[in-house]
């Protein structure tokens, strides 16, 4: 052993008094078991948000409109909710540069049914306008609480 060989074999000794000897890495078995653990941790994560953003889910769509008259609209729309929820729909109808001409605040009380299908009902409701509309949308529905 050479003069510098032994000098750097003291130095690695003497840091390991003073830091601990190096530490060892996980096990081959450790290893697969930390994994798979992640695994289903992310399995279940996920499980969790689709089936908790699935439930109490609020849905709109604009099925149509007519135009009655210069002062009168209705609009038909469709609103897809839990049974015993109830919701509110902003309706308005919009002339050909899109201002707004008429808007309704509606709402929708909880309803009877038992199937999922029985979660969406269709509505008609009519509003007042100040001049002639073009078109009759749903801006947006809530859940009431």
């Amino acid at each position: 052993m050479t003069d510098t060989e032994s000098t750097a074999s003291r130095e690695r000794q003497d840091l390991g008094h003073r830091y601990g000897s190096p530490r060892r890495g996980l096990s081959p078995r450790r290893q697969r078991i930390a994994i798979i653990g992640a695994l289903v941790v992310a399995v279940g994560t996920a499980v969790w948000f689709t089936v908790n953003m699935n439930v109490g889910r609020l849905e709109y769509n604009d099925v149509g409109y007519t135009i009655v008259s210069d002062t009168r609209a209705s609009v038909d729309f469709e609103v897809t909710k839990d049974f015993d929820d109830t919701a509110q729909c902003m309706l308005q109808v919009l002339d050909s540069s899109y201002a707004i001409v008429g808007s309704r605040i509606v709402t929708i009380d909880p309803h009877e049914g038992n199937t999922s299908a029985d979660r969406s009902a269709y509505y008609t409701s009519e509003l007042r306008t100040e001049y002639r509309g073009v078109s009759g949308i749903v801006d947006s529905c809530w859940l009431v609480d």
